[in-house]
């Protein structure tokens, strides 16, 4: 079994632990050593900032049901904006495709990624358009690919993309993927 940090650790867990950490770190160094104490204290309560963030981007199941209609219910050219530009908040370079088998191409340190978005209003996505975008991936030499849907992947999809240099999208990592962006742009769309 590999060692994890502690670090590692209080960021899988509710921001409030790694502060409750940092002021007892802190209240014991007080004690032993009282000039370090703030600088000991110190990395416990940015970790803690940092899942309070992380925690914070995060939708609540409600919400996530929401915006997912929201995204199902837009236009292509919407749709598409808002992809490409969550994808550029990441540093890629976004380039439209005229393939059928996938959306964009992303450009980031010399790496190549496909992306395919299904948004359609049907509840899954099937093997087949992810059978079109493996093909793709080796025909575009590309290092490897992302389908996003708006709802979910069936079994045999799932089962394909595995071990496969595939992606899969949805629910929640594609709300958090948008995050405040269709807020901003779009300003219909729920919170």
């Amino acid at each position: 079994m590999a060692k994890r940090s502690l670090f590692s650790i209080l960021s899988e867990q509710p921001w409030w632990v790694s502060l409750l950490v940092a002021a007892i770190v802190f209240a014991v160094a007080q004690f032993l050593l009282p000039q370090m104490a703030l600088f000991i204290a110190l990395p416990f309560a940015a970790v803690a900032a940092y899942v309070a963030h992380k925690q914070l981007r995060r939708s609540s199941p409600v919400n996530v049901d929401e915006r997912l209609a929201a995204l199902r219910g837009m236009s292509w050219e919407n749709f598409g904006g808002i992809i490409e530009e969550a994808y550029r908040r990441q540093s890629y370079t976004v380039e439209g495709s005229q393939s059928a088998a996938f959306d964009f191409t992303l450009r980031k340190k010399d790496r190549i990624t496909l992306v395919q978005c299904r948004r359609w209003k049907v509840n899954q996505v099937g093997v087949g358009p992810l059978r079109e975008l493996y093909d793709a991936v080796a025909m575009h030499d590309a290092f490897d690919a992302v389908c996003i849907g708006t709802g979910a992947f069936s079994d045999r999809a799932r089962e394909f993309a595995a071990g496969k240099r595939i992606t899969l999208l949805n629910g929640s990592a594609l709300v958090e993927l948008v995050g405040t962006l269709e807020k901003r742009k779009w300003r219909w769309l729920p919170l």
